[in-house]
């Protein structure tokens, strides 16, 4: 469940899985009572986290390296109770991202010259990366959190005329450096990623191998109980950064099929995928919640938040694709993969109806 960065300080109106799918396609909760606006302003929502934050499958986005969307779910409760509202979700993001910086996509290279009197500058390589930086040779980045990360890859200098050639990186900086004394409210969904979630769509889903779907999902069963200890501990830096002031909801993922059975091969089937994937779903939600039931216990607090009605906000399993060969998917708040005219990046993300139905249980959370 790319990544990217919007901050806006006005409401706007108006929920972990990310593209592997290319190769495989190609094969084939307490509520509390919002704030009122005090003397210094309106309450200031931050939101973080993956896909199901940022806005894949929206239709609508700033940009396209995180796929932030002003439709997500964030951005419709933020302007439901009066909020400022910045978004630093980005499309794959991990929880390790929460606190690290992250490189987005691959690097690229762009070459320049300019005149260099090499008597003026000795070192004509030093003063051209100079140049090069504050004539943003790499670019504008597109988001507030977004830099870019230059490398000198080759130069040669004839006369005064100096050639030279960087590799540039696009990076986002911690999702957690959002986070202020002034955030009252942190939203976000994650983990998904971090148990391999593509993997799982892609030979669960696409590719419909039964060895290697039990594989990816026995696999993100054994990492699910580390990715809710990350989190935990994540979670905890943020509520640190908001000087122990932000109420802090984490979401749940909605059911990503619509059966809560479905074996395959369909030709001659030996392994129910369906009830795995479904049991694996239902057991993040357990740990996250308990993860959450843990970090209020440590501070005798109720500022964590676990927002488990979104399934329930999706009309259970309704809304879920159909994982059958010949797939009826007509229903579904979910971008089927290999949907015409969709990024890859948004398979297997919500739709508006989706985003729409995530924002009215986190609102539903937030405002009791």
């Amino acid at each position: 469940m790319p990544r990217s960065s919007r901050t806006t300080r006005r409401a706007r109106p108006a929920a972990a899985l990310v593209a592997a799918l290319a190769t495989a396609a190609a094969l084939t909760t307490g509520a509390v009572t919002a704030p009122s606006a005090t003397a210094t302003g309106a309450p200031h929502v931050v939101q973080l986290g993956d896909s199901y934050s940022a806005g894949n499958g929206t239709g609508s986005y700033e940009e396209r390296s995180c796929y932030r969307s002003p439709d997500n779910y964030g951005s419709q409760v933020a302007a439901s109770i009066g909020a400022t509202f910045t978004d630093v979700a980005c499309s794959g993001g991990v929880v390790a991202d929460m606190l690290e910086p992250r490189e987005l996509g691959d690097a690229s290279t762009r070459t320049a010259t300019y005149t260099i009197d090499p008597a003026r500058h000795p070192d004509q390589k030093a003063e051209w990366q100079r140049r090069a930086q504050t004539a943003r040779l790499c670019g504008v980045p597109a988001q507030p959190d977004f830099s870019y990360t230059y490398t000198f890859v080759a130069g040669v200098g004839v006369g005064s005329l100096y050639t030279g050639t960087v590799s540039c990186q696009l990076v986002t900086r911690p999702q957690v450096d959002a986070v202020t004394p002034d955030t009252d409210y942190v939203f976000l969904t994650i983990g998904g990623n971090d148990i391999g979630f593509s993997t799982i769509v892609v030979n669960c889903l696409t590719l419909r191998d039964p060895s290697s779907c039990r594989q990816s999902l026995e696999a993100a069963s054994v990492k699910a109980p580390e990715m809710v200890d990350r989190t935990k501990e994540a979670l905890r830096a943020v509520v640190a950064r908001s000087g122990g002031h932000a109420q802090v909801y984490l979401l749940s993922y909605p059911f990503l099929i619509d059966t809560e059975s479905y074996a395959i091969p369909e030709v001659a089937p030996v392994y129910d995928a369906g009830a795995a994937l479904n049991d694996l779903q239902r057991l993040g939600d357990d740990l996250q919640a308990r993860g959450i039931a843990e970090l209020n216990a440590e501070d005798a607090t109720t500022q964590y938040h676990f927002v488990d009605t979104v399934k329930a906000a999706w009309g259970g399993r309704v809304h879920g694709l159909d994982p059958h060969l010949v797939a009826d998917s007509s229903r579904a708040w979910l971008v089927p993969v290999g949907t015409p005219g969709r990024d890859v990046a948004e398979f297997v993300h919500p739709t508006q109806p989706g985003w729409d139905a995530t924002a009215g249980a986190l609102r539903v959370a937030v405002t009791g």
